[in-house]
């Protein structure tokens, strides 16, 4: 597989999953690394895949011809490039070396076409198709004029049983006993949109229970605003508090109780796939697949993106109910286990392959492919299969 993250994020996590889907599944998995450092290097090594790092500070060229001659050597059948930036190198080489090309898309499309607007004629051109984590995404693209049939669905998914093994670890969290926590979770930067948890708390001033927010991530900029604006609207002590980037995402979530999800751009929210699992009630904006995601009135809410009142009221119906944040975390912790458990991702990702194999009329792919499906029936590969596609990745 080919990336240039590996970060501790969403995107990266889901391509590890991938990488350890089709590993399990007995495919020759190897992961091209185009950057530098990188959590989850260690997480592959540790489970058995190769990693071999490609990047080389300043010299584009280079990491261009390694990886070339990487896939020459190796002679993959499928290339993946696992988010949409990877397509250039992963994508040239992956043509070069007659290998069925796929991109990631991980956010809502329109993002990626305007990110890469200067080189966008070549990127488009060079995958056979693009895989995308929601369904808004592949919306947009087709919007954009992108043939529908070059496009599949590949929902992320979330290992429960590490999950929950993660869950049960202590953790320290700077808040008193006895506070109803009300939690959201991302990258500080602008698309999250953490100013609207802001407001919604200030609209709780005066609620009589013991409420806290708690907003957990990396700064990327703007956590100097968020404090500003929290110190005016008087969201000071156990009102509101920053606790930076955690370690245990799980074991946080348990402690919990709702989980407020505000951004203004995602494909298939990784926070909220988190929060369920722990068996929070989600209140979200209607960004990406959330929707879809989040059954409003059973596992959760949906709000209009600016209508803070509205998320205020639902938080404060969630605070002022024990047996209703009960209820509808349930429901959304069953939801996940029907659907998007890891358990669900090989199936589903041999289901795709499979059906851009059969479009491009690559025989010899198919029936390598069939060795694979065992007594199993996949999953169909047009568009509704859980997993996510936000690495690059190559297999034999």
């Amino acid at each position: 597989m080919a990336t240039q993250s590996l970060v501790r994020a969403g995107a990266e996590k889901q391509f590890v999953y991938m990488a350890r889907a089709l590993h399990e599944a007995g495919v020759d998995v190897r992961v091209f690394y185009l950057g530098a450092g990188g959590y989850y290097e260690k997480t592959l090594r540790s489970l058995g895949i190769p990693v071999f790092n490609l990047f080389h500070s300043g010299r584009p060229l280079w990491i261009q011809w390694a990886m070339i001659r990487a896939q020459r050597a190796f002679r993959p059948h499928i290339v993946l490039a696992g988010q949409f930036g990877d397509i250039i190198h992963a994508g040239i080489a992956g043509r070069v070396s007659g290998a069925l090309t796929i991109a990631g898309v991980r956010s809502d499309g329109i993002w990626e076409m305007n990110r890469y607007r200067r080189r966008i004629w070549l990127m488009r051109r060079l995958p056979h198709a693009l895989v995308a984590n929601s369904y808004n995404a592949v919306r947009n693209l087709v919007t954009l004029g992108l043939n529908p049939q070059h496009l599949k669905v590949l929902t992320n998914v979330i290992d429960l049983q590490d999950f929950d093994h993660q869950s049960d670890q202590p953790i320290s969290i700077p808040v008193g006993p006895g506070r109803i926590i009300v939690a959201a979770v991302g990258r500080l930067n602008h698309d999250k949109r953490f100013d609207r948890v802001l407001d919604v708390l200030a609209l709780l001033r005066n609620c009589t229970l013991p409420v806290t927010g708690l907003i957990v991530g990396r700064d990327q900029g703007a956590k100097l605003p968020l404090e500003e604006k929290a110190k005016a609207l008087g969201l000071q002590g156990d009102r509101l508090i920053f606790m930076g980037e955690s370690e245990n995402i799980p074991a946080l979530m348990k402690r919990c109780h709702i989980l407020l999800h505000t951004s203004d751009y995602e494909g298939f929210p990784n926070t909220i796939l988190e929060a369920m699992a722990a068996r929070l009630p989600v209140i979200t904006t209607p960004v990406g697949d959330a929707p879809k995601l989040v059954e409003n009135g059973r596992t959760g809410y949906i709000v209009d993106f600016e209508n803070a009142k509205d998320m205020a009221e639902r938080t404060l119906q969630l605070v002022r109910s024990v047996d209703q944040r009960r209820q509808l975390g349930e429901a959304g912790r069953q939801r996940l286990e029907a659907e998007h458990d890891f358990s669900h991702l090989s199936k589903r990702l041999f289901g795709i392959f499979h059906t851009l194999a059969d479009q491009q009329r690559w025989k010899n792919l198919l029936c390598i492919l069939d060795r694979f499906r065992g007594t199993d029936e996949w999953y169909p590969g047009a568009a509704a299969v859980p997993g996510n596609i936000t690495t690059s990745g190559l297999f034999r």
